[in-house]
């Protein structure tokens, strides 16, 4: 039978992605459980990075880093003008030693160039693993649903 991959979105359902990726991967064992989501998202629930470990379940966590609450600083910037409020981050962990602290594998990508690579050595590397992929601050990522609009009116 042919492996296939599960992907588990963080990203527009804040806090989400991360249990459901752990559980996608305990329901489909023999399956590749992919998680990816923003920095503010995972910060909301990282301590299961505890459990993966603890438990060796292998799911693989993408965090797309930008220093922001990614989806809330978007909606600011293409609907409310640019006018933002509460959606810096500060300070975040060092998301590759937190990973190291709980047991996982660390990785981390600080350029375009090594994303690629990584991804591989992280879908390569045995146990749970979480990457550190740093984008721009202001990184858009589409589609996504307008306020007060229906999904069938997507924008991007």
């Amino acid at each position: 039978r042919p492996r296939q991959e599960i992907t588990s979105g963080g990203l527009g359902t804040m806090g989400f992605g991360m249990p459901a990726a752990l559980g996608a991967q305990v329901g489909c064992p023999d399956q590749t459980v992919v998680c990816i989501s923003g920095d503010g998202s995972i910060q909301m629930n990282a301590q299961e990075f505890a459990t993966l470990a603890d438990n060796d379940i292998p799911v693989k966590t993408f965090i797309l880093n930008n220093g922001y609450l990614g989806m809330v600083r978007q909606w600011q910037e293409l609907f409310w003008d640019g006018r933002y409020s509460q959606v810096k981050m500060g300070p975040n962990p060092d998301f590759v030693k937190l990973a190291e602290a709980y047991g996982c594998t660390g990785l981390r990508a600080t350029e375009k160039s090594e994303v690629a690579d990584v991804i591989h050595e992280a879908l390569r590397t045995e146990g749970p693993v979480v990457v550190d992929i740093r984008v721009t601050a202001e990184e858009n990522v589409f589609p996504m649903v307008a306020p007060g609009a229906a999904a069938r009116d997507m924008v991007g």
